[in-house]
């Protein structure tokens, strides 16, 4: 699915439950994010859901973004992200590798639970909260 620069604001659980959804792209000019956010339970639940690339402006991943994401093996979070919200990618147990950036200060509580697959993460200096159990399981 490609999200086109003509799509006004796209708001929490969107497209929750999408099962059969694979693959996402952002067009690089989109802005229609409300408050910069990949919304609450935006892409919850997509199982088959293996590709996102996260434009540039989004400033913060919300809770739930992509929980339950089961067949998500990998994600490069843009510099201009500074938050990953409470339980953004709990359940994604196929997350093997997360590219967290220096812009990123904040890591909610469970944002990572039970990512079992997640072998190693690099997290920078500029992380200056990590919520309880962020990594658990």
């Amino acid at each position: 699915m490609l999200v086109d620069t003509c799509v006004g604001n796209i708001g929490q659980y969107a497209f929750q439950n999408c099962s059969a959804l694979t693959t996402v792209t952002f067009a690089k000019s989109y802005s229609g994010l409300y408050w910069g956010t990949l919304g609450t339970g935006m892409f919850e639940g997509c199982t088959s859901l293996k590709s996102v690339d996260i434009p540039n402006s989004v400033t913060e991943i919300g809770s739930g973004a992509f929980e339950g994401c089961i067949s998500l093996t990998s994600i490069d979070i843009p510099n201009s992200v500074t938050e990953i919200g409470w339980g953004a990618f709990m359940g994604c147990t196929s997350l093997a590798s997360v590219n967290i950036p220096n812009s990123v200060t904040g890591i909610g509580g469970q944002a990572f639970y039970g990512c079992s697959s997640l072998a190693s993460i690099d997290i920078p200096n500029s992380v200056t909260k990590i919520g309880n159990e962020a990594f658990k399981g």
